[in-house]
């Protein structure tokens, strides 16, 4: 089933703990899973390479339209402001806002958060998450 793109969020836990909710205003979210290879390559390879999986990582990243009042339910830039100060890890699930298919759900840390307004343009925050530790797919 193909479904609409704005159907798509990234829900964040607050640094107080508790219930993750969807960051605030967003209008982009993006998952990038990647994974190393090894090179085995030796002169029995025939001129060609041979290869091994090696480790596997993720990022995520997102932007929006910025806030400076927190909209209740949602995660607003004060709170990944706060995580990235701290050094906090965050929980996030990435998935539908109607639960279909599957979550995919994982730990990161903060490691870029902008925000920035052009003269008569909307202000907006972008933020990036680096991985740590496996991703979880689970069926809904």
């Amino acid at each position: 089933m193909i479904f609409n793109g704005t159907d798509l969020i990234l829900k964040v836990s607050p640094s107080s703990g508790g219930v993750e909710a969807k960051l605030m205003h967003s209008q982009n979210v993006s998952l990038s899973i990647n994974a190393d290879t090894i090179d085995i390559s030796t002169k029995d390879s025939a001129g060609f390479r041979d290869l091994l999986g090696g480790q596997k990582s993720f990022s995520l990243s997102a932007d929006g339209l910025m806030d400076f009042e927190a909209t209740a339910g949602d995660t607003d830039v004060a709170e990944l402001f706060d995580q990235m100060m701290d050094r906090t890890a965050v929980s996030f699930t990435f998935a539908l806002a109607t639960p279909a298919g599957y979550t995919i759900t994982g730990d990161g840390f903060i490691t870029s958060l902008e925000i920035s307004g052009g003269t008569e343009d909307a202000p907006t925050y972008s933020c990036s998450i680096e991985g740590t530790g496996a991703l979880t797919k689970t069926a809904v």
